[in-house]
């Protein structure tokens, strides 16, 4: 009961909130936030790291493996994000609340990473055979991965 009580509180839609930032963040998996209203989150884009409030110019960004830090007065939960995109448009109605979308392939807490694991991984990934072209690549690609699990499970 009490789980089904948290899922339906985490849904809610915010109703009287103004001028705040309503974070939807999720992967095909989770819903891990949807239109939470935070003071700002910032998000490792595709060409680099950079923070979003409420108001903030239009954008739309391709991120990359890192930490999603969302912020919510002195309250900050991390999340790794394998990949995925932000968009950013503003209110849309007389609230003032602008609406930051995440969609991202994976959405993990940081709590729940184990560095020991990415380093084992990694050892496979670099001790396997490497004779074909996806093979090759297949390596390289996961081990980009896999670093930035271990540099975000620190």
């Amino acid at each position: 009961m009490a789980l089904r009580a948290a899922r339906i509180l985490r849904f809610a839609e915010a109703t009287g909130v103004t001028n705040r930032l309503l974070l939807t963040m999720c992967s095909p998996a989770e819903a891990v936030y949807v239109k939470r209203p935070v003071d700002s989150v910032t998000v490792p884009g595709a060409e680099g790291t950079f923070t979003v409030t409420n108001n903030h110019s239009l954008i739309v960004s391709q991120l990359k493996a890192g930490v999603i830090t969302v912020r919510d007065g002195s309250d900050l939960k991390d999340y790794f994000v394998s990949d995925g995109f932000l968009f950013f448009n503003h209110a849309t109605d007389g609230s003032g609340c602008c609406t930051a979308d995440i969609s991202a392939v994976e959405v993990v807490p940081t709590s729940a990473l184990d560095k020991d694991r990415a380093a084992q991984v990694l050892s496979e990934l670099l001790a396997a055979p490497k004779d074909t072209e996806w093979d090759r690549s297949k390596a390289q690609l996961g081990a980009a991965l896999v670093n930035q699990v271990m540099k975000a499970a620190e």
